[in-house]
This record gives structure tokens, sequence and C-alpha cells, in this order.
């Protein structure tokens, strides 16, 4: 039910944007020409939305005292590394066209950062956009046909914009920027957790493993709240935590009470994340009820095999399956060796970092058995 409200809210703002650009560009979608003007238009409207999106989150970040650590659209992600330098890398995250990741300000306590503006800042833009398009298209006459449709579409898609990320709103149980403005201004250990996302991201990015980094960025003052997304990553890190320490045993325990306890109210996401690590932990340890389990969820396996180029964490899964599942410890030893070669390709070095050491630590316990 929840999918069906998606698509039909996204088809009628679709369809409106569609008659609003029709409208206002003054054109005839039914010549050949003024058709393939119009789709150019949304196309390009489209892409430049999401950017002027992200760049919004940035610059209202920037004046909120946040530090740029990522800014990707699409796959092409632009960022900081950790000698201050700014590169290009690939990585894809389900469910995203996008994504402007900062460092909250330092010396602020992170129940008390700053978060309405740094989240306000998208929808901003695409409103001011938006409008300025709208404003351009009544005042401004002479304009060529190809232009009224770019400003009509770009209108539109902002004014859409706007609206499905300024309205608080829960799409398919992912909160948009103006339920988590609400949400983070009544709730501070929603606001712990959504700053512990941002620190621990910048310093995985930099080259720190989980193991290295300390106890209180992980403390958000309370019991984790898996219904809340911003909380629930905080507790899949805290396991994973144990993972990066060698604590196998304790880690897959604790993946298993995670998903047999709260798998409803986990996000898709979250589920897949967590079941691609019960996989290796199964796998590891021996439990091949889970393991079997696991490996038999087509839909876990699809997440992550499309995703293995760009995350090592699931590559790690996938040798551990070739190795102690399928007996095959030449696909496992050169799934280990891509990682290493493919090692400073991967956008979070801090788990490369941990994932070759589990890897290389897996494939000499098998070599002794």
């Amino acid at each position: 039910m929840k999918n069906a409200f998606r698509f039909l809210l996204m088809f009628l703002m679709g369809a409106a944007a569609g008659l609003v650009i029709i409208i206002f560009a003054n054109g005839d979608s039914s010549s050949p020409v003024h058709f393939i003007e119009f789709i150019v238009s949304l196309v390009i409207a489209a892409y430049l939305q999401i950017i002027l999106h992200e760049a919004g989150h940035l610059v209202c970040g920037l004046l909120s005292g946040y530090r740029f650590v990522s800014f990707r659209i699409g796959s092409i992600t632009l960022l900081k590394d950790g000698n201050g330098k700014l590169r290009f890398k690939c990585f894809k995250l389900a469910g995203t066209g996008g994504q402007c990741l900062m460092a909250p300000p330092e010396n602020v306590p992170l129940d008390k950062i700053p978060t309405q503006l740094y989240n306000a800042g998208g929808a901003l833009v695409n409103l001011l956009c938006a409008t300025i398009s709208l404003l351009l298209l009544i005042f401004c006459d002479g304009m060529p046909m190809w232009l009224r449709y770019f400003l009509a579409a770009t209108m539109a898609i902002g004014f859409v914009f706007a609206l499905l990320n300024g309205i608080p709103l829960k799409l398919g149980g992912v909160a948009n920027d103006g339920y988590n403005i609400l949400y983070l201004k009544r709730d501070k250990q929603a606001v712990k957790g959504f700053a512990a996302q941002l620190i621990i991201n910048e310093k995985l990015q930099n080259g720190m493993r989980l193991s290295q980094m300390p106890d209180e960025v992980f403390d958000l003052g309370g019991a984790i709240n898996f219904s809340d997304p911003l909380q629930a990553n905080v507790g899949l890190l805290l396991i994973s935590r144990e993972l990066d320490k060698g604590n196998i045993e304790l880690a897959h325990e604790q993946f298993k009470e995670l998903l047999n306890s709260h798998r409803k109210e986990l996000l898709p996401l979250f589920r897949l994340e967590a079941g691609c690590e019960l996989m290796f932990t199964s796998l590891v340890t021996g439990d091949k009820e889970v393991a079997l389990n696991t490996i038999n969820d087509k839909m876990l396996m699809k997440y992550i095999t499309k995703y293995a180029r760009v995350m090592s964490p699931k590559q790690r899964t996938l040798m551990a399956k070739a190795l102690i599942f399928d007996n095959d410890r030449a696909k496992a030893e050169r799934l280990y060796n891509e990682v290493i070669t493919r090692h400073d390709s991967y956008l979070m070095q801090g788990e490369v970092e941990s994932d070759i050491e589990l890897m290389k630590r897996l494939l000499e316990t098998q070599n002794n058995a």
C-alpha cells in the first residue's frame, strides 16, 4: 500500500508538472520537435534540481558550521580525503539520486548541533530556483521555445522537489528533510544519532576503522530506538565495530538478535545491510542453518552482488561464501586480491582496511583447517 501511494503521488505530481510546463511554455507538445524539446527539458531540469538540492544542503551546512565531507550525484562522488585533497570516486547508495554529507561543528555537544538549516537547505534552493524560473517566464518575452520549456520544467520540477522534501513526509518508511527538521527539534537522542552518523562517516572515509573510534561517538545516551533510522544506523555500526575488533561470535549473535527482534522496525536497506553481515558471520562461525537461509535469500544476494564493486564488506561476504560454502579457494583469493587492487577506489577507506584484515585472516584460518 505504501509503495502504491508513493507511486500514485509521484505520478500525479509528474503529470501536474508536465501540464504546468506546457501551459507556461505556451508550447505544442504534439509537434515532434517541441515534444523532443519538452522531454529533454524535463530530463535536464530534473538532474539540475538534484544538483541544486544537494548544493543547498552544502551551502546551508557550511553556514551552520559543518565541514565538507562528500558530494554525490548519481554514482559520481566528490570527496575530501584524509589529506584534505578533493578527489572523485564512484559510489552508489540504494534509494538515493544524490547526497551531500558533512561533518558537524567541532566542540559542540552532539545533542546540541544545529540541524534545521542544514536539513532545510535542499528544499529552500529548489524553491528559490523554481521561483526565479517562474519570474523569468512571466516577465521576459521573446525567448526561444526550447528556453521556455527549460525554464518551465525547472520551475515545475523545482516546486515538486521543494514540496516532496519540505512537507514532512515518510515515503516507504524513509523520512524526508521536512520530517527530519521537526523530528530532530524534539528528540535529542535522534540528534545524537544524526551527528554520530556524520562523524563516523567522515572518519571511515578518512581511513579510521570502527574499532579505532572513541566509545563516546557511539553513545546516544540511552537504548537505541531501531524504528528511528538515525539511531538504527548507529546500532548497526556498533555491531560492525565488534566484527572489526575480531569478536566474530559476538557480532554473529548480535546480528541474529537484531534481525529477530527488530526486523519489522528496520528500514529495508538496514535489513539488507544486517543480512549481509549475518551471512558473513554465519559462514565464519559455522552456523550452517543461518548461512543457508541468507544465501537462499534472492533479494539479499542480489543486493550484495550489485554493490560488491563499490562496498568492500559485500566483496568480503562473497569471498567468505566462495571459500566456505562453495569450497572454491581460487575464487575466494581472486575476490580478496580484487579488494587489495581496488583499495584506493573505495569510498570508505576505514572499511577497506578492516575487510582486508578479516579476509586475510579467514584465508589463513581455512588454509590451516
